[in-house]
């Protein structure tokens, strides 16, 4: 597993594109994606039979009934991987958030002011796209509420500043080129900002989570997409709202299975990074680390 340590690209509106920035065994973190995907979406929903129409139809755990078409064309998700404690699981997850970490400093040189709108972040979850399967226009921070009517129970994403992906497979131009590991279309397409991204395994690309850099993932057109999705974030924790963040300071082994955890090594990590890069401490990157700015 290696870090290319490479340098952005600045595609417009935020929107940073890492290209092959790290490099590892892409058909185990394949596999591993697949399980994954699978073990907690069969875990979710069970296939059953409607009593009254004789349709296949899934029951969630709490025994609702989904029709089948709509849970088979959302993208699947492996949100508990870092609960998983074989130690190759944790080695691979552990390189992945740290790679990232590490390239979120590049980001900053980017956007220094997007340094003070961090505290913690959001580890990263793996997304699958199927077949036919795609996302519709969307920002990172995006909540469902409505004055007086609707008040979304979990708030994390208002919380939410940089989005960031890992991808963990290719798209490719046409059926022929498919090998069971890659697929076609699924592309990445910023609507705002009109950029259209064909992913492409070890890239990392970071972005605003607001509105400006809205965005959709195009419908695949045969094999499977697998990344790897998370956020860096702001604000003070609202248990009210089932929103929590460890200090992984104080609660150590709690860290490194929790999903939202402090970076309380932010400041001197960014620090050390403008120093190797050679930046001085008059530099714009260097000025916003100072609390009294």
């Amino acid at each position: 597993m290696i870090n290319n340590n490479v340098e952005g690209k600045h595609l417009g509106g935020g929107v940073v594109l890492f290209e092959n920035a790290f490099n590892l065994d892409f058909d185990f973190v394949f596999d591993f994606a697949k399980e994954s995907v699978k073990k907690e979406r069969d875990a979710m929903y069970s296939l059953t039979i409607d009593p009254e129409t004789n349709e296949e139809i899934y029951v969630n755990k709490s025994g609702y009934f989904f029709h089948k078409h709509s849970v088979d064309n959302m993208p699947g998700r492996a949100s508990a991987v870092h609960r998983d404690q074989r130690s190759e699981v944790v080695e691979l997850l552990s390189f992945l958030e740290e790679t990232k970490d590490k390239y979120l400093l590049k980001y900053f040189d980017f956007f220094p002011l997007a340094f003070k709108c961090v505290w913690w972040k959001v580890k990263s979850h793996i997304v699958s796209y199927e077949k036919g399967v795609h996302l519709g226009s969307h920002s990172d921070v995006s909540a469902d509420y409505i004055y007086g009517i609707l008040t979304p129970n979990n708030q994390l994403a208002t919380r939410n500043t940089i989005s960031t992906i890992l991808y963990f497979n290719d798209s490719v131009e046409t059926e022929e080129e498919l090998n069971g590991r890659n697929f076609t279309k699924g592309h990445h397409y910023f609507n705002y900002l009109d950029i259209d991204y064909k992913p492409k395994k070890g890239d990392i690309m970071f972005f605003p989570a607001n509105y400006m850099a809205a965005h959709e993932v195009k419908s695949v057109g045969s094999g499977t997409r697998f990344t790897y999705l998370g956020w860096y974030s702001h604000g003070t924790p609202n248990p009210e709202v089932n929103e929590n963040v460890v200090d992984p300071i104080k609660e150590s082994e709690l860290s490194k299975h929790s999903t939202n955890v402090y970076m309380p090594s932010l400041l001197s990590d960014y620090r050390e990074h403008l120093k190797q890069n050679g930046y001085d401490e008059s530099s714009n990157q260097y000025y916003v680390t100072k609390s009294n700015y």
